[in-house]
C-alpha cells in the first residue's frame, strides 16, 4: 500500500514535469515578454494619450520585442532596429497585411485603398499602380510648375498676414500649401478655385477628409474590444459613415463629369491623376478609385504639414541652426530669385535639417499596424495569426544604441551623409519599409525640402514676443500624425529681394 502511494506520487510528479516542460515551458517561450494583462482591457491601461511614449517606456522595461493584449487583440510592439527589420525586411511578406478595422470599412471604402488593404492580388494592383503610373519621377516632374506656383502663393500669404509685424499662426498656411499642392495632382487645379461644375462642394469635400482623419486620430475602444462594436460608445462608427457619405457623393460626382469628359479644370496642362485611374488598362472599380484618391489625400496633406511646422519650430526653437541654414540658401541661391526644386541637391544642410526633423519627429510616430494572416515568427517567437504587429517609429529614431545624444536637434549628424529616410536605414522609418512603405515618399521629400526653403530664404523668423527660443513647447499632441502640441505662432521679417 505504501509502495502503491509512493508509486502514484512519483507518476503525478513526473506526469507534471512532462506537463510543465511540454505545455508550459513552450508556451512561456513563444511569446515576447511584456506588461501583465487584466480581463477584458488587457494592457490598455499602460497606455496614456500618447502610446509611443508609453510604448517606449515599457520597451525598457520588457525589451525591444514586447507582447500587450489591448482589449481583447493580441498586438506585439518592436521598438528598435533589429526587430523592424525583421518584421519590415525578413518576414515581410508574413506581416503586410492590415488589421480589419472600422476605419477601412469606411475611410477606404470597405479597404479598398493601399494604405488599408488587405495584402492580396487588390494591393498589389495598387501598389503596382502608384509605382507606374501615379509616381513616377516623370509624373512627379509634371507637376513642378503647380508646386512652384503653390511656394509663391505661400510667400505672398505670410508678407500679407505678417504686415505691420503680425504675428502669423503658421499651420494653417502649410496646410493650405499642402492640400494645393495635392489638389493640383488629383484634379489639376487649387482647391480654392471653385467653378461652375463644382461650386462650394470641393472645399467641403476636403472638410470632410479632414474630419475623417481626425475621427481616425482617436483611439477607437470599438476596434480592441469588438464586441462593444454593436454599441458604438463613442460614436466613432457613426462619425466615419457621415463623412464617408460625404466625400463618395463628391467623387461620384467627379469621376461621372470625367466620364463625360469634364474636367475639373478644363485648361490643365498635366494629366491629373483622376484620369489616370480612369485610364487604366487595369480597370479599378468607383471604390478603389475613391480609396486611392482620399488614401493620397490623407497620406499627402496633413503629414507634410505637420513635418514642416515641426521643422520650423525647431529652427526657431534653435536660431543658430536656422542661421547655418540661411547662409547655405544665400551661398547657393541668392536673394535676387526664388529658390527652386532643381536647387534642393545643392542644399545639403537644409536636407539635413528635414532628415533631422523626420528622426526627432516621424510623421506617423507608431505605424499603421501590420498584420500576419497566418502563424509567423519574429526572431525567436512565435507570432499567432491575426496579431497586430506595431512598429514603434519614435521609439527607434530616439534609441540611444544608434544615435548619439538622440534627443537633441541636431542637423550636423546628417550633413552630407549617405543615410536615407527611404525605408534602407532601419533606424530612420518616417516613410516605412517593405512592401508597405510609403508609395509617395518622393512627392512628400520634395514639398517638404522645397517648403522649407521657400519661407527660409524669404523669412526670418522669430517666437512670439515674451516666448525665448529656448522656453517653447516642443511637446507633440495625441493623435495618429502627432502635431506640435502648441501651434507654432511667430514673427516673420521679409529678408528676399530686399525691403516688401
Amino acid at each position: 500500500m505504501e509502495f502503491a502511494s509512493e508509486f502514484l506520487l512519483l507518476f503525478v510528479g513526473v506526469s507534471s514535469l512532462l506537463f510543465y516542460f511540454a505545455w508550459v515551458v513552450p508556451k512561456k517561450i513563444s511569446r515576447p515578454p511584456g506588461p501583465p494583462n487584466w480581463p477584458i482591457v488587457g494592457s490598455l491601461f499602460y497606455l496614456s494619450k500618447l502610446p509611443h511614449r508609453s510604448l517606449e517606456e515599457l520597451a525598457k522595461k520588457y525589451g525591444p520585442i514586447m507582447y500587450l493584449r489591448l482589449g481583447s487583440l493580441d498586438h506585439i510592439v518592436v521598438s528598435n532596429a533589429e526587430m523592424a527589420m525583421e518584421v519590415l525586411k525578413v518576414h515581410d511578406a508574413d506581416f503586410a497585411s492590415r488589421p480589419p478595422i472600422i476605419a477601412g470599412k469606411y475611410a477606404s471604402f470597405d479597404w479598398s485603398n493601399i494604405g488599408l488593404a488587405s495584402y492580396g492580388d487588390h494591393f498589389r494592383l495598387l501598389r503596382k499602380i502608384c509605382a507606374t503610373q501615379l509616381f513616377t519621377q516623370a509624373r512627379l516632374n509634371s507637376f513642378g510648375p503647380g508646386r512652384q506656383e503653390e511656394m509663391a502663393y505661400m510667400v505672398e500669404n505670410i508678407a500679407k498676414h505678417s504686415h505691420g509685424g503680425k504675428l502669423v499662426e503658421i499651420r494653417p498656411i502649410f496646410h493650405q500649401l499642402t492640400s494645393n499642392i495635392i489638389c493640383h495632382m488629383l484634379f489639376g487645379t487649387r482647391r480654392e478655385k471653385s467653378n461652375d461644375l463644382l461650386g462650394n462642394d470641393f472645399d467641403n469635400f476636403f472638410q470632410s477628409n479632414t474630419k475623417m482623419l481626425k475621427i481616425m486620430n482617436k483611439l477607437n475602444i470599438s476596434d480592441l474590444i469588438p464586441i462593444l462594436k454593436w454599441f458604438d460608445l463613442q460614436g466613432i462608427e457613426r462619425s466615419m459613415k457621415h463623412e464617408s457619405n460625404q466625400i463618395k457623393k463628391f467623387l461620384s460626382k467627379i469621376l461621372k463629369e470625367y466620364r463625360k469628359g469634364n474636367k475639373v479644370h478644363a485648361n490643365s496642362t498635366s494629366t491629373d491623376f483622376v484620369e489616370i485611374l480612369l485610364s487604366l488598362d487595369e480597370k479599378l472599380d468607383d471604390k478603389s478609385i475613391m480609396g486611392v484618391l482620399t488614401d493620397i489625400i490623407a497620406a499627402g496633406t496633413e503629414t507634410s504639414s505637420n513635418t514642416l511646422e515641426w521643422a520650423l519650430s525647431e529652427l526657431v526653437h534653435h536660431p543658430e541652426i536656422m542661421k547655418k541654414a540661411h547662409e547655405e540658401l544665400d551661398r547657393v541661391v541668392g536673394k535676387n530669385r526664388a529658390v527652386v526644386e532643381s536647387d534642393l541637391p545643392n542644399l545639403p544642410y537644409l536636407q539635413a535639417i528635414v532628415k533631422e526633423t523626420l528622426r526627432l519627429h516621424p510623421a506617423v510616430p507608431m505605424a499603421i499596424p501590420h498584420y500576419n494572416l497566418k502563424d509567423s515568427q519574429i526572431s525567436n517567437y512565435k507570432i499567432p495569426a491575426k496579431t497586430n504587429v506595431l512598429v514603434n517609429t519614435w521609439a527607434i529614431s530616439r534609441d540611444p544604441k544608434a544615435w548619439k545624444n538622440p534627443l537633441d536637434f541636431n542637423p550636423d549628424r546628417f550633413y552630407n551623409s549617405n543615410i536615407s529616410v527611404g525605408g534602407s536605414n532601419y533606424n530612420l522609418l518616417p516613410f516605412g519599409s517593405g512592401r508597405r512603405r510609403c508609395p509617395g515618399l518622393d512627392q512628400a521629400q520634395i514639398v517638404v525640402e522645397c517648403g522649407l526653403a521657400t519661407i527660409l530664404q524669404a523669412f526670418d523668423w522669430f517666437p512670439r514676443p515674451g516666448v525665448k527660443p529656448e522656453d517653447m513647447n516642443m511637446m507633440e499632441a495625441t493623435g495618429l500624425t502627432c502635431p506640435i502640441a502648441e501651434a507654432l505662432v511667430c514673427g516673420p521679417t521679409f529678408r528676399l529681394y530686399g525691403e516688401k
